[in-house]
């Protein structure tokens, strides 16, 4: 009796060992707020972790809430222990509640640990088969890379692809990056730390789906950031990180990111784009210079008339011809030159200096007097 206890008990301690695997994983609520759940093989006495791709308005609720730890948080970090030395026992459930601003990639930076403080060795879980994808890049969402526990960054475009780079989240490091789609277009591939890129010195491009790169890496990595990945002109397409859950459902949107109404989370553009009518911004504001008639962008001028987009250029026609020779009748801000060599001027601001050229092949052999002489004037 006593071995068919013995035994019973081994059989329950591995079953509880194999399917409680350590791991926190995201859940989406819906309205903003998202689920922290866990997989614990023990009692947690406290947690820490970095949201990916997404900032924290707040953290509270769940198994932590339950159990009266302090949560608190700032903007990328969340985390809780007991101040009474409570703890969160063994099993599966939510752990905490976030409120986040955008959609996160993954949790990394994670640390868990018991009720004497030792750490758990908990790792992120991204939903690989959780859902309905079958791991094939080609069912994946448009403009999204994957990478898988292999390695194997898989990507799914809807353009060429002329260059990448992204960091690897979760602490791994790259040892090496080689092969897939980008060895066989002759990508130069390189590595360093967490970070891979490549790119063609040929302009050969990767188009479609399937495997960018395959990497070999030192520890656990959870997921793909920092993602840039440009089209042949250098311009970078929409890409974001498909963490394998949901089924691989699109986003419909607008994709240029030089429309108005872009949206950074679609991965299928739905042909609406909305852009700024010329010399205006998206919100309206005229980005060219007004001209004198208040049309943005326009081309109308002040003649000497003073008119708006008129086209006199004599004084002497201004006022339809009845001029009185007078240069206090003249428009404002304007000079003329009469026939006895004088130059008459009418302004509305102070003069400080003057210069001019006399047309039609005249040699002036003097200048003096008139209110420059008076002022004092240095004239030549």
């Amino acid at each position: 009796m006593r071995l068919k206890t013995a035994i019973i008990t081994l059989i329950t301690i591995f079953t509880s060992s194999v399917l409680l695997a350590n791991t926190l994983s995201l859940g989406d609520n819906g309205d903003g707020t998202w689920n922290v759940n866990y997989s614990s093989d023990g009692d947690i006495g406290g947690f820490q972790f970095n949201v990916d791709g997404a900032t924290i308005n707040s953290a509270s609720g769940g198994a932590a809430g339950d159990a009266g730890f302090m949560v608190s948080a700032s903007a990328t970090t969340a985390l809780g222990f007991s101040l009474s030395g409570d703890t969160i026992p063994q099993g599966e459930g939510t752990l905490v509640i976030l409120d986040l601003d955008g959609t996160p990639e993954s949790l990394s930076g994670i640390v868990v640990s018991d009720a004497v403080g030792q750490d758990m060795g908990f790792t992120y879980e991204a939903g690989d088969g959780g859902g309905d994808w079958d791991g094939d890049a080609c069912s994946m969402p448009a403009n999204t890379v994957h990478l898988t526990s292999g390695g194997s960054v898989l990507f799914n475009s809807s353009s060429p692809i002329a260059g990448f780079q992204m960091n690897v989240d979760g602490g791994a490091t790259i040892t090496s990056a080689s092969g897939g789609e980008a060895g066989a277009a002759g990508f130069m591939v390189s590595a360093s730390g967490n970070t891979v890129l490549g790119f063609s010195l040929s302009g050969a491009t990767i188009d479609g789906c399937g495997t960018l790169v395959e990497l070999a890496l030192d520890g656990d990595a959870t997921g793909l950031s920092g993602i840039i990945i440009s089209d042949p002109a250098g311009q970078a397409l929409p890409f974001v990180y498909f963490d394998g859950s949901g089924g691989g459902s699109d986003i419909e949107g607008c994709m240029d990111m030089d429309a108005c109404n872009y949206n950074a989370d679609a991965t299928v553009d739905d042909g609406g784009c909305e852009y700024a009518m010329e010399n205006y911004d998206c919100d309206g504001n005229c980005t060219a210079e007004i001209d004198c008639s208040g049309e943005c962008g326009g081309s109308a001028m002040v003649d000497v008339c003073g008119e708006c987009g008129g086209t006199e250029t004599d004084p002497d026609n201004c006022g339809g011809g009845t001029w009185d020779g007078d240069a206090c009748s003249m428009p404002a801000n304007t000079v003329h030159l009469t026939s006895g060599g004088d130059i008459l001027f009418n302004t509305d601001t102070p003069l400080a200096g003057f210069q001019m050229n006399v047309d039609g092949g005249a040699t002036i052999t003097s200048a003096s007097g008139g209110e420059a002489g008076a002022a004092g004037f240095m004239v030549s």
